[in-house]
């Protein structure tokens, strides 16, 4: 399923590419604040990679590196997914495409799926996570905290 879900991620980025490059910019400006929030995301996922180390996998299974709950992680439990949606946000206002759009909504509710598979496995590998899951942000700092169970 892990293998899966890493697959299914990546074709729904690809379309999200795929259309945003086909479209002129949508207004004045659009490119602009389109190129801003993907360099932020890029910027986040690369703070993330580096925060997270040799815990790194694309797998929604932990590698047993230990639970990253430091830098970035102290503010939010899924950055690297934040960092991909404000990429796929960027290229939504960039080029302006209704199909660009609809494609980012799906990555979104994609990751909102994806994470609930992975934090069932972080809970069983990690005694702290739902502690730490009820502190933290999902994708924001301040939103989408976990309610301890």
């Amino acid at each position: 399923m892990g293998l899966a879900l890493v697959g299914l991620q990546g074709l729904v980025f690809l379309a999200v590419g795929v259309s945003a490059f086909l479209a002129e910019p949508w207004f004045e400006g659009s490119l602009w604040a389109g190129t801003t929030l993907i360099l932020l995301g890029l910027l986040g996922m690369f703070w993330a990679g580096k925060d997270l180390g040799r815990a790194l996998t694309p797998m929604p299974m932990p590698n047993g590196e230990g639970l990253a709950a430091g830098g970035i992680y102290g503010y939010v439990r899924h950055p690297m997914y934040t960092g991909i949606m404000a990429i796929a946000v960027g290229m939504a206002v960039g080029s302006g495409r209704f199909w660009t759009l609809v494609a980012t909504v799906v990555l979104v509710a994609f990751f909102e799926v994806k994470t609930r598979v992975e934090e069932r496995y972080l809970v069983e590998a990690y005694p702290g996570y739902a502690e730490y899951a009820a502190r933290t942000g999902k994708f924001l700092p301040g939103m989408g905290k976990r309610a301890p169970r």
